[in-house]
């Protein structure tokens, strides 16, 4: 199994830093004011750190795997405990300390929260916005998807957060990086204006760069990034990018509810929000499955 494996390869990797760090004291001479022993106090640091990283990772997948065995015996509030946990140790990995092994932990947390919570299959079809065909992936979606899974999927990679974020694109604007709403937004992302020079992009009228897929992906990549250390939970994360940071903030701040679900139940955000969130998961698990079936 794929978090056995992970287990096993942090476990062995928390040895051989240990092993590292007493090698590190071993030989790290004396004299404080001697380059090599700042050298070497600086490697014992380094190592510290990754020790202490790859301790959380090690602790969130345990977790992880206990949510899981739970969810499969139906004790839904034990895996839901286990998973919380698990997402509280990945959200206080700051992006500087992330991996690729922290980000596909990151993605099977988030698989992870979906299938506890589903979107009936009767409703997926009615969830998308944004004038989305009913029938979702079409041929010429599946086409641009095609032509972009790689380079955009690398980037998501690289900014370490899960591939299946590209379900954002698809619902913004079916990967269409001439795609402009009456609002402003525009590209792939449908970034607006001042979020797209927030994270470096050139937004001129005849050089606008959130028409350019790899630009834009990797702007929208870090404000995702960055939206899920605020929130720490993806539902959230989604809600702020479609309806602003700043005001999925206020209502946590107003009500003290961390929970999309219940904050949507309780119709504290647009209806718009509402049926984005879960037309994003929807189009995260037709993704999911394309990948699966493709490979």
């Amino acid at each position: 199994m794929f978090f056995r494996k992970v287990i096993v390869t942090f476990m062995l990797m928390v040895a051989a830093l240990a092993a590292m760090r007493a090698a590190a004291r071993a030989q790290s001479p004396a004299e404080t004011n001697d380059p090599i022993a700042r050298a070497m106090q600086r490697i014992e640091m380094e190592v510290e750190r990754r020790a202490s990283i790859a301790d959380q990772v090690l602790a969130a997948s345990k977790l992880l795997n206990e949510s899981i065995a739970a969810r499969k015996r139906g004790e839904r509030e034990r895996a839901e405990t286990a998973l919380k946990q698990a997402e509280t140790i990945i959200a206080e990995i700051t992006p500087s300390q992330q991996s690729h092994l922290v980000a596909v932990l990151a993605s099977s947390l988030a698989a992870e929260r979906f299938a506890m919570n589903p979107v009936p299959p009767e409703k997926q079809q009615t969830l998308f916005t944004n004038a989305l065909p009913a029938r979702g992936l079409t041929r010429n979606v599946i086409a641009r998807y095609s032509d972009y899974q790689n380079t955009l999927g690398r980037i998501l990679v690289e900014e370490q957060i899960p591939i299946e974020l590209l379900a954002v694109a698809f619902v913004e604007s079916r990967f269409n990086p001439l795609a402009l709403s009456p609002k402003g937004a525009r590209g792939i992302w449908q970034l607006m204006p001042a979020t797209a020079a927030r994270y470096g992009l050139t937004v001129e009228p005849l050089n606008d760069h959130r028409t350019h897929p790899e630009h834009s992906t990797r702007a929208a990549a870090r404000y995702l990034r960055d939206l899920y250390q605020q929130f720490g939970d993806w539902k959230l994360a989604l809600a702020a990018y479609n309806w602003g940071e700043g005001k999925v903030q206020r209502v946590i701040n107003k009500t003290g509810l961390r929970d999309f679900d219940e904050i949507a139940r309780r119709g504290l955000l647009p209806l718009e929000t509402r049926n984005y969130v879960p037309a994003v998961l929807a189009a995260w698990a037709q993704l999911r499955q394309r990948r699966t079936t493709t490979k």
